[in-house]
């Protein structure tokens, strides 16, 4: 958006805070409209070191994208081998863009004396620079632990036991730095992002999420929600100012990233707030896909790898774990002695089709470990298409235990019959959790009543992703991959491509911390889609 009345042919600022990798300000910097980008990011404000390695680094690149140059072959050298030619040696090589990714990339943590200061100095910077920051548009997600599910449950415990003050957790109000910053700089419009849960969080025994709402407008600002419940045929110009907007369903502002072509069933908050003193502007919702695109469709043309076993791994020795593990699955699921005898038994037919999948894996004849390798940080794209870099990055598997293998081997197998991921009670005993409330549960014969009985799931190949989170980095357990003859969790690359992050976004540092930015990131096409509108109603309000 623009000042009304006034239009500029530069780009419009975008800051984002609480960056994470870079999903929103991605989304934003990577749309093209008439060949033109409307929106350039001039800071990414994170403070954890390694998501901001690749903030800097993804800065670099869009250095050369903004001045309409070509990505240098050595970009794609370095994210192809980043120990033979360092991040060091590219930056030094393009010291002109590197400075720019330095100064636009800030490692500082909002709500601290430090952090803050840090990056006043940047914003400063900016006006030196004649940098207009109330034409920018702000965006960011808050930290969301106190407002998930899980967090939340977690913090219900330790207040039992004492060892939780919630006075003492500033995640609760890290929004009021956004808000700071909203009144600092008056931006045209800004986008906060965060977790479904933050709808029902309370605060001191209040609801918060009201309260943020409350807070952002007295910044003077008209919010503009963008759910799915929103037909955007009025404009929503205040929430508060009489009793029809105080009656809005908090659910109006929830966003399925599903709805908008990104093959994952993330529910998000997203609040869009224009500058009051702009006028009335019409922001209407983004328009939705048709058809969902499913985790087939994202990532089915990636290399085919083989999971690892995180003792004596080899390709033989694994092809030996995964049939003798399909044979005797195989014979496990079955009813009786002969085929027919399945036929009176429950999923009857989904068991069938599970059990002739695993016995064509069981075959000796079966060679599925043959041309699967475990991936790497650069796997070649094997005369497939593929972006400039020849090949696809952060694409490698985990070492799994045996055990776990051949779950991931029995889920996979069971998505092949088109029932999605099995349950608790659809599973051979041995393959239950040993965990004292499932072996309880079994004996009972009360699975079906297990709390966290999905705590395994299989990505069904025809069907959007759940959604991708952090908890990624810990274990692949509710990440597995769909194709029973890769018997594995999803790499890193994967989960990006669930995310739309392009295949040329490298994630910096160790697997794990890999893992933990794509599952906190912003999805960049649903951050396109919203970036979209808004550039749309400044344009409309011209």
């Amino acid at each position: 958006m623009t000042r009304r009345g006034k239009t500029s042919k530069e780009p419009i600022p975008v800051v984002d805070l609480f960056a994470g990798p870079g999903g929103l300000g991605e989304g934003f910097a990577s749309l093209e409209v008439d060949g033109k980008h409307p929106y350039r990011l001039v800071l990414s404000v994170e403070c954890d070191p390694v998501a901001h390695q690749t903030l800097e680094l993804r800065a670099f690149y869009r250095e050369f994208v903004s001045a309409g140059k070509r990505i240098p072959s050595k970009y794609f050298k370095h994210v192809r081998d980043p120990l033979g030619y360092s991040r060091e040696a590219l930056f030094a090589d393009f010291p002109k863009e590197a400075d720019a990714a330095k100064q636009e990339a800030c490692l500082a943590r909002l709500g601290e004396p430090e952090g803050d200061a840090e990056v006043a100095r940047r914003l400063d910077r900016l006006r030196e620079q004649g940098v207009d920051l109330k034409r920018c548009v702000m965006v960011g997600g808050p930290p969301c632990q106190a407002y998930s599910l899980v967090g939340r449950s977690r913090m219900s415990r330790e207040k039992a036991s004492g060892a939780y003050q919630e006075t003492e957790d500033g995640r609760h109000v890290l929004y009021k730095q956004y808000l700071k910053l909203i009144k600092e700089l008056s931006p045209t419009a800004f986008v906060v992002e965060n977790v479904r849960g933050i709808l029902s969080a309370k605060y001191e025994a209040k609801p918060i999420f009201p309260q943020i709402l409350k807070d952002l407008e007295s910044a003077g600002y008209d919010l503009h929600p963008l759910g799915s419940n929103v037909d955007g045929a009025e404009p929503v110009n205040s929430l508060f100012k009489d009793d029809l907007r105080r009656s809005r369903d908090p659910k109006d502002f929830l966003l399925y990233a599903h709805h908008y072509g990104v093959p994952q069933k993330r529910a998000r908050v997203f609040v869009v707030g224009t500058r009051g003193d702009l006028g009335p502007t019409t922001i209407r919702p983004p328009a939705r896909v048709a058809i969902p695109m499913t985790v087939k469709d994202a990532i089915s043309d990636l290399p085919s790898l083989r999971s690892g076993l995180s003792k004596g791994d080899s390709p033989e020795a694994w092809g030996t774990l995964v049939r003798d593990a399909a044979g005797r699955l195989a014979e496990e699921i079955r009813v009786g002695p002969n085929p027919e005898d399945d036929a009176a038994h429950p999923n009857a037919s989904t068991r069938q089709t599970t059990r002739k999948t695993l016995e064509k894996i069981a075959r000796p004849s079966s060679r599925i470990a043959k041309k699967h390798s475990r991936g790497g940080s650069f796997v070649e794209a094997n005369g497939q298409s593929s972006t400039p870099i020849g090949g696809y990055l952060n694409h490698e598997t985990r070492g799994h235990i045996p055990t776990d293998i051949e779950r991931y081997l029995f889920y996979s197998a069971w998505s092949t019959a088109g029932d999605g991921s099995p349950r608790l009670t659809d599973l051979p005993t041995a393959l239950l959790p040993a965990h004292a409330n499932i072996q309880t549960a079994s004996k009972n014969k009360t699975l079906g009543t297990v709390a966290f009985a999905d705590r395994f799931r299989v990505q069904v190949a025809d069907q959007p992703a759940t959604t991708v989170t952090s908890h990624i980095s810990k274990d692949g357990h509710y990440y597995i991959h769909y194709d029973p003859r890769q018997c594995r969790s999803l790499t890193v690359r994967e989960a990006a491509r669930l995310q739309t992050f392009p295949d040329d976004y490298f994630f910096c540092g160790p697997r794990t911390e890999q893992y933990k930015q794509v599952g906190n990131a912003v999805p960049p096409m649903l951050a396109t889609k919203i970036a979209e509108v808004i550039a749309d109603a400044g344009e409309n309000e011209k």
